[in-house]
């Protein structure tokens, strides 16, 4: 029996969370030891990634739910909001690290690290580069963008890791370098926050009614192109909720034909949309006679046939 979204995301999210929690503790337990301030760093990039691991499992009991009287349209939006959660996590995380980066520039470390703390930027970079990939391939079977955005932040996480380890050996082959450590977290700053805005934007763009899909209005053109019946369409509207989309449009058929013969050939196109596009989960398509009066892309003339 094949797994359903829920458990699909929550197998993810707790998967994620048992390796966050280890390289959590690891990371910033030999970074206190070793005196590495970039590897304290990532550790604390680490367990941000718990909050929303959190955040992901209570939002999908919602997003996940089908619609009813109070959310006709579904609850795709609690999604949008887990993923603002997440994008503003991230950019409070990385700001905070900064900061602190900031602040320890130029000062002396406590002590120089060593080679356990490149062990640990290592293992933290293999751990969290393979999460990423598995997460990804399961936000894409069940189309997930939250869990697609849980998928970065283990990716962040991995590339975060990569600086500190950079820094880690340098500083332990070249002691007088030690300011790179401080650098590396820096780097690691600009990586998170990089990460946060990836995911905070296409959120705040589906929370302002930004068009779903730039390529969806000349896929339809083209399913309409290619469906004798259909003599155009016009008024393409999409929006996203979610990880789904919304469609609307008019359709204009030849205006000698019955309600019922438009009504068939509306059903039977919404039906193609839905197999073609797989983010589409609703269409509302208007129906009007291809007269002089409806016509939009054509130009009018006396002829009312679609040829």
């Amino acid at each position: 029996m094949s797994e359903s979204p829920v458990q699909v995301i929550r197998k993810a999210t707790w998967v994620g969370s048992v390796a966050n929690v280890g390289l959590a503790i690891v990371k910033i337990g030999v970074g206190k030891l070793t005196g590495s301030q970039a590897l304290v760093a990532d550790g604390v990039h680490s367990f941000s990634d718990l909050v929303t691991d959190t955040a992901i499992l209570i939002g999908s009991r919602y997003w996940t739910a089908p619609a009813d009287k109070n959310h006709p349209y579904g609850h795709g939006r609690f999604e949008t909001l887990t993923n603002i959660f997440i994008g503003m996590l991230l950019a409070a995380v990385g700001l905070g690290i900064g900061w602190d980066s900031l602040q320890a520039l130029g000062q002396p470390p406590s002590a120089t690290p060593g080679l356990l703390a490149f062990a640990a930027a290592v293992v933290s970079i293999v751990v969290k580069e393979g999460l990423y990939r598995w997460t990804l391939v399961q936000a894409k079977r069940i189309n997930s963008r939250a869990l697609h955005a849980n998928a970065w932040h283990h990716r962040t996480d991995a590339l975060s890791s990569l600086p500190v380890a950079v820094a880690v050996i340098v500083n332990y082959l070249v002691p007088d370098l030690h300011y790179l450590d401080q650098v590396a977290a820096l780097l690691v700053t600009a990586m998170i926050l990089k990460a946060a805005v990836e995911i905070l934007w296409p959120a705040l763009l589906e929370l302002t009614e930004a068009e779903a899909d730039s390529q969806i209005e000349t896929k339809i053109q083209q399913y309409a192109a290619d469906d004798p019946d259909i003599c155009e369409v016009h008024a393409i509207r999409s929006r996203r909720t979610g990880s789904t989309i919304l469609l609307d449009f008019h359709l204009l058929v030849d205006p000698a034909m019955s309600v019922d013969q438009a009504h068939t050939i509306s059903e039977n196109f919404k039906s193609h949309i839905l197999v073609k596009l797989d983010e589409v989960v609703d269409v509302i398509i208007h129906i009007e006679p291809y007269t002089c009066a409806e016509r939009v892309i054509n130009p009018c003339c006396d002829d009312h046939s679609c040829d």
